[in-house]
C-alpha cells in the first residue's frame, strides 16, 4: 500500500514538473483587448506569444473570466477576393521564435460578451496549449490603433451591398411608378379622346 501511494505521489509530481515546464516555455508579452462599442458584438485580445523551447508550441484553445457566447481562435485572411476573419484550430508559435496577435493577423475573438468591459478594464485569460497545459495572462482594455481589417472590410462590403441594393430598388421603384404612371396617362387620354370624338359626332350628327 505504501509503494502504491508512492509511485502514485510520484507520478502527480513527475505531471505537475511536466506542466509547468510546458507553460514556462511560452512568454506572453503585453497582453491587451481593443475597446469596443457597448454593443459590440465580439471583442478582440491581442498579444505576442514568444516560445522558449526546441519544440513548436501551439494555443489551441482560450478561456476568459468575462461571460462570454464562446472563444475562439482567429486569423484575418484573404478568402476569395474578401478579407475574411477565419477560425483556426490552433495558433502556433516556432521554436525559438515569436507569433504576434495583433489586428488585421492572429487573435482571440470573445463573441457574444454580456457586458462590453470599460477601457481601463483588466479581463483574465487562460491560455491552452496543445499538451494541455495552461498559460494564465491579464488583459488591459485599451484603444487600438488599427481596426480589424478583415472585419471592417466585411462590413464595408455589407454596407456597399446593402447601398447597391437600396439604388437597384429605388431605380426599379422608379421605373414601376413612370409605367404606371404612363399608362394612367395613355388611358386618360384615350378616354379623353373618346369623349371628343363621341361629342364631334353628336354635334355632327344634330
Amino acid at each position: 500500500m505504501k509503494a502504491y501511494v508512492l509511485r502514485a505521489l510520484s507520478t502527480v509530481l513527475l505531471l505537475s514538473c511536466a506542466f509547468y515546464a510546458a507553460a514556462a516555455e511560452l512568454k506572453v508579452i503585453d497582453p491587451w483587448v481593443r475597446a469596443a462599442p457597448p454593443n459590440a458584438p465580439a471583442l478582440g485580445v491581442f498579444m505576442t506569444l514568444e516560445n522558449h523551447s526546441g519544440a513548436e508550441l501551439a494555443v489551441v484553445a482560450a478561456r476568459t473570466s468575462l461571460a462570454v457566447d464562446r472563444v475562439e481562435l482567429h486569423r484575418t485572411m484573404m478568402v476569395g477576393d474578401v478579407m475574411k476573419m477565419v477560425p483556426q484550430q490552433k495558433i502556433p508559435v516556432a521554436p525559438h521564435s515569436a507569433t504576434v496577435l495583433k489586428p488585421g493577423s492572429w487573435h482571440v475573438m470573445l463573441i457574444a460578451p454580456e457586458k462590453v468591459p470599460a477601457i481601463g478594464d483588466k479581463l483574465q485569460l487562460t491560455l491552452v496549449l496543445g499538451d494541455g497545459s495552461e498559460q494564465g495572462v491579464e488583459a488591459v482594455v485599451r484603444k487600438g490603433k488599427k481596426g480589424m481589417k478583415g472585419h471592417d472590410h466585411e462590413m464595408k462590403q455589407g454596407k456597399n451591398c446593402d447601398r447597391k441594393h437600396e439604388m437597384k430598388s429605388a431605380k426599379e421603384c422608379k421605373k414601376k411608378h413612370e409605367m404606371k404612371h404612363d399608362r394612367k396617362c395613355n388611358k386618360e387620354h384615350e378616354m379623353k379622346h373618346d369623349k371628343d370624338c363621341k361629342k364631334k359626332y353628336e354635334m355632327d350628327a344634330e
